[in-house]
């Protein structure tokens, strides 16, 4: 078995993949070993753990197995395993207690043998100083650019560009105003930003219609797309446009695709942020001209503390593939989903007709399949069944692993007293004896980061087992509280469980706004009576000195409140219901003296024990598919594990 794997995109496609192949397999070939398989993970750091790569999650599945297929795994060099301490000996003890070793081409040498693992130990060592050697000096270089003022990578901010670019120390972000002379017919970055501003500020265009008008005179963004409103926006508001700077590791930007990257303490991971300032656009008084225009067009938006949580918000999904957002209504009281397949790609453009869902009756729905999911013994108890075998798996001699780490410890303190000794009584300068030692010294402190790792993973395997017996406490909350969780709780457990709901099919139209009728079942939770002869038995007498009045309105009682009924529990109007009940305004006249006199509702109290059909939903929804991946622990406030059970639930 070998495995191959290659970081940078040049490598990929193909030389270094391709060479590092030749070499495992000649490795091979010369041991007289039989290839069983290669694995490779293409365009993958090293410094990702094997949980979180492409191909070697396989691997493992196939190192697990028994009787196992092989029994060791060829790389081409110690970087192809990993370029950090956490990412290289993980996989390298987890297959080691599987019974399985790795060899490494470029050195010859494996783990079968305490002298193999030694030297492994030492290689691994040097990848791991060479890798943070490049990337300090790199990241230092970087640093001293940007602080200096010149352009530290990457793309300039719109309406300025790059001047000299690819000129070492002479890069400069300048203003994108045309270099040649007064005659040039060339639109630049600049233009379009003073054209925006004259529409927004001087003609009072919001950024939809000052986005209209730029793509009408066939002006395009940096990328060659129609602008958009948001896009338009982003631009006036910039750092670069508001402030004339450009902000360099901004941490602000955490958590984007290419933001930055942070340390544990909060700070910029590879150096200091760094304020750059820019020759500006626009002077003081016409950004305050421009952001009072942005602000008067601006469409208004509730508070951070007054906006209602949407536990479903990113993770309903329609017909259009698009997925939903929460919507607080303006005009009234209630909330709303709204797929973003109606937001304009840009203005004028075609969206989808994904119907909003009441926000309410969604969220009622999918709650109850999640409690429902996780209230069931059966499947609770085949998810305490497969923790139980996923802890036991991960407690693999970590005890033993520590022990052998601190005896080897103890035995590298005994060499650097026993050398302090000898070059004490020989006589040799301080200078000397700490020459003499370093190399101990050194491999002493790699063996002691060594067992500060396997007394970490020792501790995650301890923590995986204990999770395991809480599943109990688990299903005590979903019979107990889960159905009274804050929406804010339920947006928790939704992220815990990755939650995702399908719309099958289109949003029915929402029934008509409940009327008197319909209101007075809604309000007592009640539902609609069936009338049969036994149910009429019951309120005949009720009936038989009611008033009809007008002789044109001949239908009998029990007709008219099988109509009435019949209106509540389908949603009808009144003009909807069949022909053979008269019409609309002989019923609704006689259903309006039945509730004036309180005929209607002693009846109803009378045939409140009956046989009833429910209500119809006032916003009903589409068939859904709800799946999650169920980490049960999660619920009852414990860290995450790397195993999940997806499950799924049609609705």
């Amino acid at each position: 078995m070998d495995y191959l794997r290659v970081s940078t995109e040049q490598q990929r496609q193909g030389y270094g993949i391709s060479y590092s192949a030749k070499k495992t397999a000649k490795y091979i070939a010369a041991k007289g070993w039989e290839h069983v398989d290669t694995f490779k993970d293409e365009g993958v750091p090293g410094s990702l753990p094997w949980q979180e790569r492409d191909d070697l999650p396989r691997l493992m599945e196939l190192a697990r197995q028994e009787p196992k297929p092989f029994d060791v795994v060829v790389v081409s060099e110690t970087r192809a395993i990993g370029r950090k301490d956490r990412a290289f000996w993980r996989w390298v003890w987890e297959l080691q207690d599987l019974g399985v070793f790795v060899a490494v081409v470029d050195k010859d040498i494996d783990n079968t043998t305490e002298d193999g693992e030694s030297a492994m130990r030492e290689e691994a060592n040097y990848a791991f100083k060479e890798y943070t050697r490049i990337r300090v000096r790199t990241q230092n270089g970087i640093q001293e650019k940007a602080e200096e003022g010149g352009h530290p990578g990457g793309v300039a901010p719109y309406g300025w560009r790059i001047q000299n670019q690819g000129r070492k120390g002479e890069s400069r972000v300048v203003l994108d105003v045309c270099p040649a002379d007064e005659h040039c017919t060339a639109v630049h970055e600049t233009d379009v930003l003073k054209q925006a501003w004259r529409l927004v500020v001087e003609r009072a265009k919001n950024c939809r219609q000052a986005a209209m008008a730029l793509n009408a005179e066939g002006i395009r963004t940096r990328g060659g797309n129609l602008w958009t409103a948001q896009n338009l926006r982003r631009r006036l508001q910039s750092q670069a446009v508001q402030k004339g700077r450009m902000v360099y590791r901004n941490p602000l930007t955490a958590g984007r695709k290419k933001g930055t990257k942070l340390g544990m303490d909060g700070q910029p991971a590879n150096g200091q942020t760094v304020v750059i300032e820019l020759p500006r656009l626009f002077s003081e008084s016409e950004i305050e001209r421009l952001n009072k225009a942005l602000a008067r067009n601006a469409r208004s938006r509730r508070s951070a503390e007054n906006a209602s949580v949407h536990p479903l918000s990113k993770r309903v999904f329609g017909a259009c593939g698009k997925h939903y957002t929460g919507l607080d209504r303006c005009d009234r009281p209630g909330r709303m989903y709204r797929c973003t397949g109606k937001i304009e790609a840009h203005p004028g453009a075609k969206v989808c007709n994904c119907s909003q869902v009441d926000a309410d009756a969604l969220e009622e729905r999918v709650w109850g399949e999640v409690c429902a999911l996780l209230q069931d013994p059966a499947r609770l108890t085949a998810m305490a069944l497969d923790w139980l075998d996923m802890a036991t798996g991960q407690q693999t001699n970590h005890a033993e692993r520590v022990a052998d780490l601190n005896k080897k410890i103890e035995a590298q303190d005994q060499a650097i007293a026993t050398m302090m000794i000898l070059a004490a009584k020989s006589g040799k300068s301080p200078e000397a004896v700490a020459k003499a030692t370093k190399a101990l010294e050194d491999e002493r402190e790699e063996l002691a980061k060594l067992r500060d790792e396997a007394i970490a993973w020792q501790k995650e395997g301890e923590l995986a087992q204990q999770r395991a017996h809480d599943l109990q406490a688990l299903a005590d909350v979903a019979r107990t509280r889960m159905r009274e969780m804050t929406p804010q709780e339920k947006a928790e457990v939704c992220d815990l469980l990755d939650l995702k709901v399908t719309l099958n099919g289109p949003v029915p139209k929402k029934v008509r706004a409940d009327d008197t009728l319909t209101a007075w079942f809604r309000e007592r939770g009640r539902g609609v009576p069936v009338l049969d002869d036994v149910a009429w038995e019951r309120v005949r007498h009720l009936f038989e000195g009611a008033d009809r009045r007008n002789r044109k309105d001949r239908l009998s009682h029990r007709a008219v409140l099988e109509a009435v009924l019949l209106k509540a529990r389908s949603g009808m109007t009144w003009k909807e219901l069949p022909e053979s009940y008269g019409k609309a305004t002989g019923l609704t006249t006689r259903y309006q003296r039945w509730v004036a006199s309180g005929l209607f509702e002693e009846a109803m109290e009378a045939l409140k024990d009956c046989e009833s059909t429910p209500l119809p939903d006032l916003y009903p929804l589409p068939p859904l598919l709800v799946e999650g991946k169920i980490d049960p622990r999660l619920l009852v406030r414990v860290p995450a594990s790397p195993h999940e059970t997806v499950t799924r639930a049609r609705v």
